[in-house]
């Protein structure tokens, strides 16, 4: 570990017995599109692909890369989506991260 680099928590963390607890299995949550467009996330060539398309149904960029991380790090620092829509691609990226692991094919359905 570099220097002046620690490891997260720094600090013990402390739980609140009357915190909220949110059982999430019965929430409902409507589609609804993202403003700005959709993803469409595939693997080929031994990398996860995840092309942006407009509303207009045309792929302006695509992401291509073995690290998912980076690919939803570059999604966000482009703010290409708003953060309930960040939630479904990260779920979508981190299926074809298992498959790609896994040697499995892989197309967004």
């Amino acid at each position: 570990m570099k220097e002046g680099k620690k490891k997260c928590p720094l600090h013990p963390i402390g739980i609140s017995e009357d915190r909220e607890i949110v059982d999430c299995d019965n929430l409902d949550f409507p589609w609804k599109q993202d403003k700005k467009g959709y993803f469409l996330v595939k693997i080929e060539d031994g990398q996860i692909c995840c092309g942006f398309v407009n509303n207009e149904h045309k792929m302006v960029v695509e992401f291509r890369a073995r690290d998912v991380d980076k690919i939803i790090k570059e999604i966000a620092k482009r703010k290409l989506v708003d953060l309930e829509h960040m939630g479904y691609i990260a779920s979508e990226m981190m299926i074809a991260k298992d498959c790609l692991e896994n040697n499995k094919g892989y197309v967004q359905r």
